[in-house]
């Protein structure tokens, strides 16, 4: 059983269509490759005679656990999309873990293409913090503020999370809107997104609102949302390190099993 194996774009556009799943769900970005029916016929040959010198697949079949985990990818259980944006750069981070099941995978893009490897479902959180760069919580004072106390038009779903990054709160307010601000204005080095999603089984996909963060020069901070019973929405900034991170995943994904 292949423990991890390495696709290049072509070859996971070619296993897109010939095995039907979808290898491009959020946050992944994958080129489609042959302008022509020559062309995508030639690449085709190309990509099953090196996935079958690889050992990945025999012919045009693909080894099974090679298409175990491409279609976990397609469809799990449970998925957890990690990003985030490198700002000096503006290279973008994307990986997605799956589980279903006994069964788990980790993807990770990068310039080749995709990096895939088996993960045990039990450490689904760990697999995602991992992930990220180890930095230390930030030192300033977390704040909560309502999204009506920021300036600017009204936003739906999680587009919160991308205004807020961008923008601090509105001007006024009491010390949570002073506090809050105080940790948007910091010189940011990097911001990133975990987005949880459930089973579709029963009709639309659950998604959780999107855990931000961001790493400044003062350390790490999340950013987290929650909705009161009054309907109100209201925007956590904290301090903020891996620990601290997958606690809140773990929380969403409690959310998610008892829901």
């Amino acid at each position: 059983m292949p423990r991890s194996f390495t696709l290049s774009t072509r070859a996971a556009d070619v296993l897109c269509e010939d095995l039907g799943v979808d290898l491009r769900r959020f946050p992944f970005e994958l080129e489609y490759h042959g302008g022509t029916t020559e062309e995508r016929s030639r690449i085709r040959e190309e990509v099953w005679r090196e996935l079958t010198d690889r050992g990945l697949a025999d012919g045009r079949e693909p080894n099974q656990d090679v298409e175990a985990a491409l279609r976990l990818l397609h469809s799990p259980k449970v998925d957890i999309a990690v990003t985030w944006l490198e700002t000096a750069t503006e290279e973008v981070f994307r990986a997605r873990t799956s589980v279903s099941g006994g069964l788990g995978v980790r993807a990770v893009q990068d310039a080749d293409g995709l990096r895939v490897r088996f993960a045990d479902p039990r450490s689904l959180v760990r697999e995602c913090t991992d992930l990220l760069p180890e930095v230390s919580a930030g030192t300033l004072e977390a704040a909560t503020v309502n999204t009506a106390a920021s300036d600017g038009p009204e936003t739906d779903g999680d587009s919160w999370l991308t205004d807020a990054e961008h923008r601090p709160p509105g001007r006024g307010g009491g010390r949570q809107l002073w506090a809050a601000r105080r940790i948007l204005t910091l010189p940011t080095e990097r911001i990133g997104y975990f987005f949880v999603t459930g089973d579709a089984a029963d009709g639309e996909a659950p998604r959780p609102p999107a855990i931000g963060w961001r790493d400044t020069e003062d350390g790490r901070y999340s950013i987290t949302a929650r909705r009161n019973n009054d309907g109100a929405d209201w925007n956590t900034f904290a301090p903020a390190d891996r620990q601290r991170l997958a606690a809140y995943l773990t929380e969403q994904l409690n959310a998610l099993a008892s829901g």
